[in-house]
């Protein structure tokens, strides 16, 4: 796999899924969580959800990650790799979910092993 990008999906801590029952608000996994499982099952290469220390989105104010509770805007990533056509097909699939998020994609240099 030699053709392998990476993309970076920023969100905050408490992105909320939507279009979803009652039921499912009250029960269902957080948005990383979800965004995850859809991968899994879509069968991308590699997924990393990457717990933000302090840092900031869209010139929001800072958030230090320094409580046990997090802020609700709290920045969270997640770091999916595969091919681009692939990821770009999993974009589409999943484009009802990652509306309210910001993607960057950063193509591979180079792969080592």
């Amino acid at each position: 796999m030699k053709d392998l990008i990476t993309i970076r999906i920023y969100f905050e801590y408490g992105q909320k899924i939507k279009n979803q029952s009652l039921w499912k608000k009250l029960f269902a996994s957080d948005f990383s969580t979800e965004l995850m499982k859809s991968a899994k099952a879509f069968g991308l290469h590699q997924v990393l959800h990457l717990n933000v220390n302090k840092g900031y989105l869209s010139n929001q104010k800072m958030n230090w990650g320094t409580n046990e509770i997090r802020h609700h805007k709290h920045p969270h990533l997640i770091e999916i790799m595969d091919s681009e056509l692939k990821i770009n097909q999993f974009l589409k699939e999943q484009k009802h979910l990652l509306d309210e998020t910001k993607i960057v994609i950063v193509k591979n240099e180079v792969v080592l092993k």
